[in-house]
């Protein structure tokens, strides 16, 4: 008989697993459902889409744990008013019907693994590209994780990365032919500038690789202005979700090591969202 537990449960089973509470975040815990609704099933995926619902359904999963939000919703400042705005949007009104229809139990828990776990996602970003990323120091709860790497240069790591993440839409700063032997890994969305900053404090780092970062008068600009300034640096954006799946798989691995007999499955590889040929 498979095991069940309620969506408490679950919260908490993870809580004591990490040797964590789950920090006072708004928009985040259990968003569907209620604290006392059975787990049969977990599917974990970072974005909680349409397509990842009905994939849901289909294996049946009635929980889904994610990093985003199902109604498009970031956090306490850049989503302040959204959900009201929103509030008769009909994208938003058929995603929550179907979330109602199916009975589905949406758990968010980003600040949870960012908190508990800061380097876990980019370290698993980094083991999939075959690099074996650097022990944190006592206290460091930056996301970044150092690698180094087999000398290269930036269009030689572009082609790698591109292979071995099925990435197509990758975006650089940098000259192609500069050497390359040191990576700071930055899962995700690289955003303020301060993130950035810290990385560059690593004097032996000449490759940021991230998921996406802002394109003009934050981020990109930054690196620019440093390599004008004469740091050897460079960027590498492989795409927010190619950079999150890799953690995705080995979050999905820790989960049935704290929940043997549960039915969890990780969500399939995301595609591109567009690219040219």
């Amino acid at each position: 008989m498979l095991p069940t537990m309620t969506t408490w449960e679950l919260v908490n089973r993870i809580h004591s697993a990490l040797g964590e509470r789950h920090p006072d975040a708004m928009d985040e815990g259990i968003l569907t459902g209620g604290d006392e609704d059975t787990v049969t099933g977990i599917l974990v995926a970072n974005e909680p889409s349409v397509e990842t619902l009905r994939l849901a359904v289909s294996a049946g999963k009635n929980c889904i744990l994610c990093r985003e939000h199902p109604y498009y919703l970031f956090g306490e400042y850049l989503a302040v008013g959204l959900a009201e705005a929103l509030r008769d949007d009909p994208v938003l009104q058929a995603k929550r019907q179907f979330i109602q229809d199916h009975r589905l139990l949406i758990i968010r828990l980003a600040a949870l693994w960012d908190t508990a776990r800061p380097k876990w996602f980019s370290a698993a970003l980094a083991r999939k590209l075959g690099w074996e990323p650097q022990a944190a120091e006592p206290g460091d709860q930056w996301t970044t994780a150092c690698c180094n790497i087999p000398a290269t240069t930036l269009e030689e790591l572009a082609h790698f990365v591109s292979a071995r993440l099925a990435a197509r839409n990758l975006r650089m700063v940098g000259e192609p032919t500069r050497s390359i032997k040191r990576v700071a890994v930055i899962h995700g969305f690289s955003y303020p500038t301060l993130v950035l900053s810290h990385a560059l404090q690593d004097p032996a780092v000449d490759c940021i690789l991230t998921g996406a970062t802002p394109e003009v008068d934050h981020c990109t600009t930054y690196i620019r202005d440093a390599i004008t300034a004469g740091r050897n640096i460079s960027l590498v954006q492989v795409g927010y979700e190619k950079s999150d799946y890799p953690g995705a798989v080995e979050l999905t691995g820790w989960l049935k090591s704290i929940l043997p007999g549960m039915p969890i499955e990780a969500q399939p590889p995301p595609g591109e969202l567009c690219w040219f040929a």
